[in-house]
């Protein structure tokens, strides 16, 4: 698996280095970080894998691969599922569900 690897001084300090600010708000960018694999993202969103395979399919998300195919998810993705999961819980289509994404970021669906 082609993970990248932790910063040596990261792990023996925990993040010390970083002043409390930091700590507390890692800044946006972090979130598109891909990281978490399907195993995990099942655990963290309990949207079962193949519905998830589902959602990539019909274009509401595109996770990031490993050299092996393996698909990883950064938290903005882990949120997107989960809201994903509660409009269909609500009854809306995957094709409604993209028409709504698409209006929420200010495309035409």
């Amino acid at each position: 698996m082609a993970t990248q690897p932790r910063d040596q001084t990261e792990a023996t300090t925990g993040n010390m280095d970083r002043s409390p600010n930091q700590a507390d708000d890692p800044g946006p960018w972090q979130r598109t970080i891909a990281k978490y694999t399907m195993s995990v993202t099942v655990r963290l969103t309990t949207v079962q894998s193949y519905r998830i395979r589902r959602f990539e399919q019909v274009g509401l998300l595109s996770p990031a691969r490993t050299d092996a195919g393996q698909r990883l998810f950064s938290d903005l993705e882990i949120t997107l599922i989960r809201e994903i999961a509660k409009l269909e819980t609500e009854g809306i289509n995957l094709v409604g569900i993209k028409a709504i994404l698409a209006m929420r970021r200010g495309e035409r669906g």
